[in-house]
C-alpha cells in the first residue's frame, strides 16, 4: 500500500514515521514543493522521505495532516487532480471550517487524535501517547463499512484506533479540547502540563458552556463539565507537549484560532447567541500573534 502524507508538521510527521515503522512505503508532500528527499528525526533515527505532488497515477492513501486555513485550497488541488480508482483521503485538522458541508469530497474519512506530537526543527517528539477515531466525514456516509486494510494499517501505525460512526461527536469533543487547551498555552506561554499551575477552571468552563450551546444547536449533545474534565485529562497526558497553537505563535506563523474558538464565536453570533468567553480568547491571541 502506497502511502502520501501532506504536511510535514507535528501530526504528518509522527504519521509519516509509524507508517514507514510498520513497513508502509511513504512519501510527503510539503506545502513547498522540492526535488529533494526530506529528512525527519524520530527516537535518535534519522528517515528519509521523497516527495510527491499531485497529480498521482497509482492508487494512493493519503494521510492529510494540514493546517485549518490550509484545508479549502488542498481539497480544491485535489478536484483539480482526481485519485486513481482504491485510493483515500484522510483529513486531520484542528477546529472546524464554516463552509465543510460544501467542500468535503465524497469518500473522505476525518481522523481524530488526542495524541500529542511536536517538532524541533527536523525531530518529530511523540509527547504524549492518547488514542484516534476514523470515520467518514459526510453524515450520508456515516452508517457505511469501514475501509478495513487502510483503518488496519493506521492502527498499526499508531494504536488505538478507533472507528467511530459517529465522527461528528468526536470531532465536537476535539474542538472544544482545542479550545480549552491551545489558547491558554499561548496567552500563559508555556507546555500543556505548565497549564496545572494556572487557575483557568472557571474561565474553561465558560468556554465550554459555549460551545456546548453552539453544538446542540447543531444536534450535538456535549455537557460542558466533561468537556473540561477531558481537558485537563489531556493536559496531564501530554504535559511535555507545546501546543501547534504556541508553536505557530513562537514561530511568527500564522494560528489556527479562527476555527477553533473563533468559529465557536461566529457560528453562535449566527445562530443568535454571544459567546463572549471564545470571542475574548480568539482576540486575545490574534493580539499575541501579531
Amino acid at each position: 500500500m502506497h502511502w502520501l502524507v501532506v504536511g510535514t508538521g507535528a501530526v504528518g510527521s509522527l504519521m509519516a514515521v509509524n507508517l514507514r515503522r510498520v513497513g508502509e512505503h511513504v512519501s510527503l508532500k510539503p506545502r513547498s514543493a522540492t526535488p529533494h528527499p526530506i529528512e525527519i528525526i524520530h527516537e535518535a533515527h534519522t528517515l528519509q522521505f521523497n516527495t510527491q505532488q499531485l497529480p498521482i497515477n497509482a492508487p494512493t492513501q493519503i494521510f492529510a495532516a494540514v493546517k485549518a486555513y490550509d484545508v479549502a485550497t488542498f481539497l480544491e488541488e485535489l478536484k483539480q487532480s482526481p485519485l486513481p480508482d482504491d485510493s483515500s483521503i484522510i483529513l486531520s485538522y484542528n477546529g472546524m471550517l464554516d463552509n465543510e458541508s460544501t467542500i468535503m469530497p465524497e469518500r473522505a474519512l476525518h481522523w481524530v487524535t488526542t495524541h500529542g506530537a511536536y517538532r524541533h526543527n527536523n525531530e518529530v517528539v511523540h509527547a504524549g501517547v492518547g488514542e484516534s477515531w476514523l470515520g467518514w466525514a459526510r453524515v450520508e456516509h456515516a452508517s457505511s463499512r469501514r475501509p478495513t486494510e487502510v483503518f488496519n494499517v493506521l492502527n498499526n501505525a499508531l494504536p488505538l484506533l478507533n472507528w467511530s460512526p459517529a465522527i461528528d461527536q468526536r470531532r465536537w469533543q476535539k474542538l472544544a479540547i482545542n479550545c480549552l487547551i491551545n489558547p491558554f498555552t499561548v496567552l500563559h506561554n508555556c507546555r500543556n502540563g505548565e497549564l496545572l499551575q494556572h487557575d483557568i477552571t472557571a474561565q474553561q468552563l465558560q468556554v465550554a458552556e459555549e460551545i456546548c450551546w453552539l453544538a446542540e444547536h447543531k444536534g450535538i449533545r456535549l455537557h460542558a463539565e466533561t468537556l473540561v474534565e477531558s481537558a485537563l485529562t489531556v493536559i496531564k497526558n501530554t504535559a511535555r507537549n507545546y501546543s501547534s497553537m504556541l508553536v505557530d505563535v513562537q514561530q511568527q506563523r500564522r494560528t489556527e484560532i479562527d476555527f477553533l474558538n473563533g468559529f465557536v464565536a461566529r457560528q453562535s453570533l449566527q445562530a443568535g447567541k454571544a459567546a463572549p468567553a471564545n470571542e475574548l480568547l480568539w482576540h486575545r491571541v490574534q493580539e499575541l500573534a501579531n
